[in-house]
């Protein structure tokens, strides 16, 4: 079983290192966890059981019947590889397992902290690979990791260490100025703090002290993110003064999600009338912004706001799918009850699935690290769930 542990710390680390070796190892992780399907050695169950396979069937369908086996190869990393989920009964889950992943987190992200703000010295914005959109991602997680660190540790040096990480993270997080990270990191705070304010072991005081700390920091942030991006401004002097924008500003504003998300309405509206079936209930597959008329501004998916996109990309049933994940998840997470002050240590990977599911409303939720988050929501499910019997 440690070594079976050992593994998510293989995991986490190469997605930490580099998306090619990250890619390679869970390619490998999948086949094996197929084995062991076929095998009748590992069933598949959980919360999120049926909801995964009403997104993962039409979006495989669609795609190998409208699309080509390029578009086949980005369809089953961006979907197919989240069955990584059903490998959580792989793992024993224990506050080990989970003081180990979460320490090897905060080890990384501390790395990445170093490099990202060199970078920033340097005129980039990127962390060790990828872009501005995985420094939301990362620090996001490494803001969660150290928080739950920061509540267990009873060492006070150490204590200290956790709680100044903590900051910084978040605040590299509301340092990019995107809206997606912005909103990913809040709610998942919000749903941090509303199981946190259910349990009678933890101080209210300690809690309303760090969440108004946590508040500060995004406030902090959302005054950088306003300095760095205009476009904002452009919402509050709609807001505060009435004033109806133009398209130019609506464009401005969404990123050109508004042309992008017109633009996927009326391909929407075609294949009604047209009485495309098979397209409205699955989709026209991966990669149909750039097959379809007329196109997206952007390429690959008419990407706006999840019902347009996900509705192209994988029809009725994957969107309903989709809708009922939100509906599983977040109807779990919320009414679990901590039982002792131990469980702390899973919440990170409990709460950071609202992470995509609530930042990723309008530019997509999946990610190619997506897998592994829903392997140790997986595995925090089976955690909660043999605690609280």
């Amino acid at each position: 079983m440690k070594s079976k542990e050992n593994w998510l710390i293989v995991l986490f680390a190469a997605a930490y290192i580099s998306i090619s070796l990250f890619t390679a190892l869970i390619v490998l992780f999948l086949v094996y966890e197929i084995f062991k399907i076929v095998k009748r050695q590992l069933t598949i169950n959980g919360e999120l059981k049926l909801s995964l396979f009403m997104i993962i069937t039409p979006s495989l369908i669609s795609t190998a019947v409208y699309g080509n086996l390029k578009e086949f190869t980005g369809v089953l990393s961006q979907t197919f590889f989240n069955i990584s989920y059903f490998a959580k009964d792989m793992f024993n889950p224990t506050e080990r397992l989970f003081y180990k992943v979460n320490l090897t987190i905060v080890i990384f992200c501390t790395v990445e902290a170093v490099i990202t703000v060199f970078n920033y010295y340097r005129g980039l914005e990127q962390p060790i690979w990828g872009g501005v959109f995985e420094i939301g991602i990362v620090f996001s997680l490494g803001s969660l990791s150290a928080f739950v660190m920061f509540l267990l540790e009873k060492d006070k040096l150490k204590k200290g260490v956790y709680l100044i990480l903590f900051l910084i993270f978040t605040f590299l997080v509301f340092y990019t100025g995107k809206r997606n990270p912005i909103l990913g990191i809040f709610f998942s705070y919000v749903v941090l703090f509303v199981v946190l304010l259910r349990f009678s072991h933890v101080g209210k005081k300690v809690l309303y002290a760090l969440s108004g700390l946590f508040f500060v920091v995004v406030l902090a942030g959302t005054y950088v993110a306003f300095e760095k991006f205009p476009k904002y401004k452009i919402l509050l002097e709609a807001v505060f003064t009435g004033k109806t924008l133009s398209e130019g500003e609506l464009n401005e504003f969404s990123s050109a999600r508004w042309e992008i998300g017109k633009k996927g309405l009326e391909v929407i509206r075609k294949d009604f009338e047209n009485k495309n079936i098979l397209p409205i209930l699955i989709g026209h597959g991966y990669n149909a912004g750039a097959r379809l008329d007329p196109p997206s501004p952007v390429g690959r998916s008419y990407e706006s706001i999840f019902l347009i996109s996900e509705f192209i990309n994988i029809g009725l049933i994957g969107l309903l799918g989709l809708i009922f994940l939100m509906y599983k998840y977040f109807k779990f997470v919320l009414f679990t009850k901590l039982q002792s002050k131990d469980q702390i240590v899973a919440l990170p990977f409990l709460v950071f699935p609202t992470y995509f599911l609530v930042g990723g409303i309008f530019s997509g939720i999946w990610d190619a690290i997506l897998p592994l988050y829903f392997l140790m929501f997986g595995i925090a499910e089976n955690y909660f769930k043999g605690q609280n019997r």
